[in-house]
């Protein structure tokens, strides 16, 4: 079974907010966000802004590439 793009992305999000002993609520208040939306995010139902990404990579103390492990490259067809 494929799993999407926002699935990956915030499942990766959440090991390294797991990794780092965080909680939802102690990751929102250091985003400035909600714990709805980090659950969301996590759940892979909202796909975050770069500046989102930019400020978890930050607070996490990750390189912003390690949220993309596991994601494959789509395969899309541009036509001109």
């Amino acid at each position: 079974m494929n799993k999407d793009f926002g699935y990956i992305l915030g499942a990766n999000i959440r090991a390294e907010r797991l990794r780092r002993h965080y909680t939802q609520d102690k990751l929102a208040e250091l985003l400035d966000m909600s714990i709805n939306y980090v659950g969301k995010i996590e759940r892979g139902v909202v796909i975050p802004s770069a500046l989102v990404i930019f400020k978890l990579s930050k607070i996490l103390k990750v390189d912003i590439n390690d949220f993309y492990k596991e994601i494959e490259n789509p395969k899309e067809t541009v036509k001109i």
